[in-house]
């Protein structure tokens, strides 16, 4: 049987404190009692506590600093503020900075009840969420990537059964797809994983000095050889050399390279000493290699000698589902390296897996980074983003609301009346369809049951006819 919840309960007022503390202690939870924010403060520092019952208005304090400070560093746990009857103002501002809910008093115990149970669950997913990313990833992770998607699970397991073996291993993706981090993968797999693992990206080092960047060359060998230096493919030597952008290399190297693939020697600049190296080869590209050498601009022989075994990465549009489980991941590392928290709504991951993401992960990691510096309270929206990402959003919205709704301008046109009536109507069809049940038409329309009774009541919505 699991323990009893533990509730922080601030309030100055005595006996109000000690009646609900006693309503409390029935329905089978602990109660710490605070009379003060310096009390409270103390308490939160020295106990266990599960959920916090906050009073707005203490004598040191008010509720609303304290809810301040603690959103950040008690992120799991959920703030029930209290506010006196028509203090609505105050409660939107608590909801706005983190609180689960509010109440207004006088507080009804049912009610009182209801919201403790309803936060109490949602903490319960919170822990259930958790649990379930850390067991995805166990069994869907490999050295740091992790995925829920059919086809990087095939790739996954194609890199655990190539890894052990010394053959030369060709990737082909689009950038930013994580062709480096699989060629690492299959390195740290290996039976050279305690090697050197050599990455070249052939399309950043100009031709004319790839190529001893790649074999080395002796003192003397061209202007401006003052001394011997060896090359990338001796420094790989035991380990993996990773040629990334391999199609971007000229013809002529590419004969040069076709030797070295065959069987691992080379010639240095300037020297007629052959020499050979123990390494394993893996090269990638985002072009299509096969027609690079239908069009004669990559040698076909060295094509084959490259792809070997051949491993595709799909892009990030083709596996969308893993777009939740990666933003979640860049939080929790820039969560540690900011000592920060943060968060993002459900309703904002699932917008975000319908935009295109061009430039795969690489695009999304750097749209998260982005985010997280622009964000003020540590809850990301969609503002937060680049512009081309809110832009898409935006224009496909206008574009959604000029096809379906016309509103008509007429002389007796008043906006809050207006959203006043789309406003009664989502809560009605709400009710409607979840056939009067308030907990459950709040959780639909996205706001808590407290906002949806001051609605109701606000309004007079007649919930017999519901």
């Amino acid at each position: 049987m699991s323990s009893p919840k533990t509730i922080l309960f601030v309030e100055d007022n005595e006996k109000f404190r000690r009646l609900t503390t006693v309503t409390l202690e029935k329905s089978g939870y602990q109660v710490i009692e605070a009379a003060s924010g310096e009390e409270a403060a103390h308490k939160m520092n020295h106990e266990e506590v599960d959920i916090i019952l906050l009073d707005i208005l203490l004598p040191d304090t008010t509720g609303l600093k304290l809810l301040e400070g603690w959103r950040s560093q008690y992120y799991n746990i959920p703030i029930i503020v209290c506010t006196a009857y028509g203090d609505i103002e105050d409660a939107v501002k608590a909801m706005k900075m983190g609180a689960y809910d509010y109440l207004t008093k006088p507080i009804k115990a049912e009610e009182l009840k209801v919201v403790i149970e309803r936060a109490i669950e949602w903490q319960n997913l919170q822990f259930e969420n958790k649990e379930l990313k850390a067991a995805v990833k166990n069994k869907f992770q490999l050295h740091g990537m992790v995925t829920r998607s059919k086809s990087m699970i095939e790739v996954f397991d194609l890199i655990e059964r190539v890894a052990p073996q010394d053959v030369t291993v060709l990737m082909e993706g689009e950038s930013g797809t994580g062709k480096s981090r699989c060629a690492r993968a299959i390195h740290q797999e290996s039976r050279r994983k305690e090697g050197p693992f050599v990455k070249v990206n052939c399309a950043a080092i100009p031709s004319n000095l790839l190529e001893s960047e790649l074999f080395g060359y002796e003192k003397g060998a061209f202007t401006g050889a003052d001394s011997s230096k060896k090359g990338l493919c001796l420094t790989a030597d035991k380990g993996t050399l990773f040629l990334d952008e391999i199609g971007e290399i000229s013809i002529d190297l590419q004969a040069k390279l076709l030797q070295f693939t065959q069987d691992k020697t080379f010639t240095p600049l300037g020297s007629s000493k052959e020499v050979s190296s123990d390494v394993r080869l893996i090269a990638a590209t985002n072009r299509n290699l096969w027609e690079m050498v239908q069009a004669g601009e990559f040698r076909e022989d060295l094509y084959y000698r490259l792809n070997i075994i051949g491993v595709k990465l799909p892009p990030l549009k083709e596996r969308t589902e893993d777009i939740p489980g990666l933003i979640n991941r860049f939080l929790s590392e820039y969560e540690e390296e900011y000592q920060r928290s943060y968060s993002i709504s459900n309703q904002l991951i699932q917008k975000l897996c319908k935009y295109p993401w061009p430039g795969n992960i690489r695009e999304l990691q750097n749209a998260i980074a982005r985010a997280v510096v622009l964000t003020t309270d540590g809850e990301l929206s969609l503002q937060d983003f680049p512009q081309e990402i809110v832009h898409y959003f935006e224009d496909g919205v206008q574009e959604e609301q000029e096809e379906t709704t016309t509103i008509q301008m007429d002389d007796d046109f008043s906006l809050p009346n207006h959203i006043e009536q789309v406003e009664i109507k989502a809560i009605e069809e709400a009710l409607k369809s979840e056939e009067g049940n308030q907990a459950r038409a709040a959780e639909k329309l996205g706001i808590s049951r407290q906002s949806l009774l001051y609605k109701l009541k606000k309004y007079a919505i007649d919930l017999e006819r519901e």
